[in-house]
């Protein structure tokens, strides 16, 4: 049956990748064209003074030569963004009606770096095909579903008076909890939570849905309802809440196990949470077979699977008797099951998380009552709303001291990178192997309870003395999970890796070389959140959390946002030394990082032609500009940096422009430039760097050019491409390609480009410097 419905799974993805793929074309008909979609709201999201709809049953036309022209086209949702009051009071918006709305399309980015996050693939899992920014409104329909607006008022309603009843910070986790709305927790409180991995805390999962169903479940018979009425009452409730949540997989899973367990006490039969858990999630995968690649959906059902198949089993082995044997198989059989997707799509593990949860679970069901009574009592008199809140402020309170003092142990977030096939199959290997044994303990110990009731004396003393204390096998819990995260934990790298990220408009370069990183700049004028989004996990996917020369070349923020982020708001990662311009140390922005690096307790030194940095097979020297050289302005205070590794040699030369460049031919410097044959091109590109004579003097196999698409700039500028062309130079561009990677054992160099890997992909030996 397994084999079976793995073809049938399999059958039923090669079907929706079929349709995607012509969604996908007809989606580029439209993407450079006015665009009139008519559709049906089937939700509706306010943040802010902005109003998103998600609308479906969508007629979709383009405009051609002055004309609307329909499209063959039903993607099954479309996002739409407008400002609330600009065109449309979203008063006046109701689910279930008909509009009209013309704009432009704006499909999802993919990701275009190591450990970005992939909106398109995860609004593709979720059916939103693309995202139409509207210029204008109108209703066509105006009749709302009554059912669902009034779900949506009560939402609205019920988050009104937590805001108004608790404090503020409190209002926001309640509202997470009870409503599934996480816009008003703060940055801080996230990322503590996530930190010590308790976020789960803030998401609707079973953890939720159970406490409230059952608790209704509970309530409703014991007025007297037959199991039929109360069960049929709680799955109604269920499906309601989880409509006013927001249904996300984690919600439409642990509504339907709840489901499938009231049924099973209505007919009087056994519920078995595995077989429940098996038919939501062949629900959730038949419906889209692209939610089983989001890791939210994997952690949620990897949850449920190790409590329902090898918590009882670990149980078992501690003894059913053992004082909180329940709550300690539970942590540890998730922690077993969970701890490789938490490395696969989040790149790190918060070690006491396990101790953590023992700690809290227990408490959020005070939360979840403090947050209902809340909404319940306030509806009645803010007094009564606000005394609700009490218990679950304090709880809240004791989270926090728990998490700050989680924070400050040593190693209570432990970077493992993106782990590779090996290293998966190594763990779960491990983890087999540790099932077995458990397995036949258990086996051993039933054969001797047979043996001890027929043979007396010595041999049942010898039996005793043989088993393993209870201590003893947390022990041996405990050891099995370190040596879990110690199989995760990243490799060395061989030989010498290089990254050219995709940052937009600025530069960014990570050298990696037998444990050692070195980051050549690292900023962007067109991602704004450029460290936070894109540069902090790039680092984590990659396993590194220190890095130990961090170079930037000059002032301007498209070369330095993102290691301020680095040094200011990230504590994963650390910086070792700061090597900055000596030409800009009267420049603000680079006083102002020495001020941060000195802060977190960086080295900081002043970088100048003529310094060399040796990191053992690796080697970085400046040579441009010296202490003697005047620059014009701040590109022209770039750090022109070589890089050698065997027989690759790299230039990387920040924005200077062209008088630096002759400046640069004129010195003796000048010779080490022959070497080069990798070039990370000036200024983005731009036709007023990378010159002829200083081309030619260079005299690259590979040309790396880092700009954002699209820019206002025009960059890379057609002279650049064409003198590059004529000197039959290859060429990555960061802004078609997205990250360009280098790998090389000293000898040889190989190029792979991250959105499309195998177009450029394998040894360029043939252009290989002699």
């Amino acid at each position: 049956m397994p084999l079976v419905f793995f073809y049938l799974g399999s059958a039923r993805a090669g079907f929706e990748m079929d349709k995607l793929e012509k969604r996908e074309n007809r989606l580029y008909e439209i993407t450079d064209h006015y665009t009139e979609v008519q559709g049906k709201i089937s939700s509706i999201e306010e943040d802010e003074g902005s109003v998103e709809l998600v609308l479906k049953n969508n007629r979709i036309k383009k405009m051609e030569k002055g004309k609307w022209e329909e499209v063959i086209y039903d993607p099954p949702q479309i996002l739409v963004s407008l400002k609330d009051g600009e065109l449309l009071s979203s008063s006046l918006l109701g689910i279930g009606q008909t509009v009209t709305v013309r704009g432009e399309v704006q499909p999802f980015s993919q990701t275009r770096n190591p450990g970005e996050f992939d909106f398109k693939g995860y609004y593709q899992s979720m059916g939103v095909e693309f995202r139409l920014f509207a210029e204008k409104i109108e209703i066509v329909y105006f009749a709302k579903s009554p059912l669902l607006e009034f779900l949506r008022t009560f939402k609205a309603r019920s988050k009104q008076l937590l805001y108004r009843d608790a404090k503020e910070e409190d209002a926001g986790i309640f509202a997470a909890a009870v409503l599934g709305d996480k816009k008003g927790i703060s940055s801080e409180i996230k990322d503590l939570y996530q930190r010590n991995g308790i976020a789960h805390l803030l998401a609707i999962s079973g953890l939720h849905m159970s406490f409230i169903g059952l608790s209704f479940y509970h309530l409703v018979k014991k007025s007297g309802v037959c199991f039929w009425g109360a069960g049929l009452a709680s799955m109604i409730l269920l499906v309601l809440y989880g409509i006013v949540t927001g249904a996300s997989p984690s919600v439409v899973r642990a509504g339907m196990m709840m489901c499938v367990g009231f049924y099973a006490a209505c007919l009087g039969r056994t519920y078995d949470l595995l077989s429940s858990a098996s038919l939501s999630l062949l629900f959730l995968g038949f419906q889209s077979p692209f939610l089983l690649m989001q890791g939210g959906v994997q952690l949620s059902f990897g949850a449920v699977y190790a409590i329902g198949g090898l918590a009882p089993l670990i149980r078992d082995w501690l003894g059913k008797d053992r004082p909180f044997s329940g709550s300690i198989s539970a942590c540890f059989a998730v922690q077993f099951i969970t701890l490789p997707v938490m490395a696969f799509h989040f790149y790190q593990i918060p070690p006491y998380g396990l101790v953590l949860n023992l700690l809290v679970i227990p408490l959020m069901g005070g939360v979840l009552c403090s947050g209902l009574g809340v909404i319940a009592f306030g509806t009645l008199s803010p007094v009564l709303g606000t005394a609700a809140a009490g218990t679950g402020h304090y709880i809240l309170s004791l989270y926090e001291i728990f998490l700050k003092a989680a924070g400050k142990m040593p190693g209570n977030n432990i970077i493992l990178g993106r782990p590779g096939i090996r290293s998966l199959t190594a763990y779960a290997l491990l983890l087999t192997g540790c099932i077995l044994f458990i397995e036949l303990w258990k086996k051993e110990k039933v054969e001797g309870k047979k043996s001890g009731k027929a043979v007396e004396g010595k041999k049942a003393e010898t039996s005793e003395k043989g088993r393993i204390p209870y201590g003893g096998r947390l022990l041996f819990l405990t050891g099995f999970y370190i040596i879990s995260i110690l199989l995760l934990l990243p490799r060395p790298v061989k030989g010498l890796d290089a990254w050219f990220l995709d940052v937009g408009q600025g530069d960014g370069i990570l050298l990696r070389a037998e444990g050692v990183c070195v980051m050549v700049d690292g900023g962007s004028s067109s991602k704004k959140s450029l460290g936070e989004y894109t540069l902090s996990p790039c680092l984590k996917s990659l396993g590194v959390s220190v890095i130990d020369y961090a170079f930037v070349s000059h002032g301007d923020q498209d070369h330095l946002s993102g290691v301020k982020y680095l040094l200011e708001s990230c504590e994963d990662i650390q910086i070792k030394n700061l090597l900055l311009p000596y030409q800009g140390r009267e420049e603000k922005s680079i006083q102002s990082l020495e001020t941060l690096g000195r802060k977190r307790g960086a080295t900081v030194r002043y970088l100048t032609g003529g310094d060399v940095m040796r990191l053992g097979k690796l080697s970085i020297t400046c040579i441009y500009p010296g202490k003697d050289e005047i620059a014009e302005d701040v590109n022209g205070e770039s750090q022109v940096l070589k890089m050698d590794y065997g027989d690759c040699h790299m230039l990387f030369t920040g924005d200077m422009g062209e008088r630096e460049e002759h400046l640069l031919l004129e010195k003796k410097e000048s010779q080490l430039l022959s070497e080069v044959n990798v070039l990370k091109t000036a200024h983005h590109g731009s036709k007023y760097s990378s010159s002829e004579p200083f081309i030619d003097a260079v005299s690259p196999v590979w040309a790396v050019i880092s700009y954002g698409q699209g820019n206002s700039y025009g960059h890379p500028h057609k002279e650049v491409l064409d003198r590059f062309r004529e000197r039959n130079v290859t060429v990555f561009q960061t802004g078609m390609n997205g990250a360009v990677r280098l790998e090389t054992d000293g000898t040889r160099i190989r190029f792979s480009t991250f959105v499309d890997g195998n177009q450029n992909h394998g040894y360029n030996k043939k252009k290989e410097k002699e």
